[in-house]
């Protein structure tokens, strides 16, 4: 209701000029779109794309990690500690050895997250995919982006794993929008809501920096003045 009310606000010519909706894979901006910006071509932001997916993939992680029976062997501990490497791209896997204090055996990180994933069909599915997401090219046309989300929810849902099969399920439903984002138009233009994301998250600190506010004429000034100079 709050979304309607905000966007009723602004005048239909106005409205008509949005060419670009940027947004998460929230349904009520989906209904937004089509109720104000019906003209306009949805975009699902890229950072919202990709968590989806990392964040399935840390759940299997940890569930991987939690079956091991020995706590303390090298590939429990390396999930453990190194839990960032399995939600990035091979490439920035850092060029590191890691070492058993048992055995003193030196592994490479890469070989370390071959392992791990090794370990565990699901979790090896969902990090396969998920580099596959990272290395797409975004150079490709709009049909060759919706033929791919497509194969990825394909794999997802195919999986047999409901935390894969619930990405999987949410791809295929925001298919349009996601391939509108994996595409190029014709001024190779990425677009994001990253600007919007960052004022939020100011506006999110500031409150939780005062404790919250009684008087919001007063918050609004001070979120203005914050971000209008939190650069300089």
């Amino acid at each position: 209701p709050y979304l309607d009310e905000y966007f009723s606000d602004i005048s239909e010519s106005e409205r008509k000029k949005v060419k670009f909706f940027v947004s998460d894979m929230y349904d009520g901006f989906s209904t937004v779109h089509h109720r104000y910006f019906n003209g306009s071509i949805h975009i699902i932001d890229t950072f919202h794309i990709v968590t989806q997916l990392t964040n399935a993939v840390n759940r299997l992680r940890i569930t991987a990690m939690n079956s091991c029976e020995d706590k303390n062997s090298l590939l429990c501990r390396f999930m453990k500690s190194n839990w960032k490497y399995f939600m990035c791209r091979t490439e920035d896997i850092p060029d590191r050895y890691y070492s058993s204090r048992k055995t003193e055996e030196r592994y490479h990180f890469t070989d370390m997250i071959f392992m791990c994933t090794s370990m565990n069909r699901n979790l090896q599915t969902g990090y396969n995919i998920l580099q596959d997401l990272f290395h797409y090219s975004d150079k490709h046309t709009y049909t060759e982006a919706e033929e791919f989300i497509e194969y990825i929810s394909k794999r997802l849902i195919e999986s047999d794993c409901e935390t894969l099969m619930a990405v999987g399920r949410t791809y295929s439903k925001w298919k349009v929008g996601i391939a509108n984002t994996l595409s190029r138009n014709q001024n190779t233009i990425r677009y994001s809501n990253s600007v919007a994301e960052n004022i939020n998250n100011h506006i999110k600190t500031i409150i939780k920096t005062a404790y919250g506010y009684k008087n919001f004429e007063r918050f609004r000034k001070r979120c203005m003045l914050i971000i209008t100079y939190k650069s300089l």
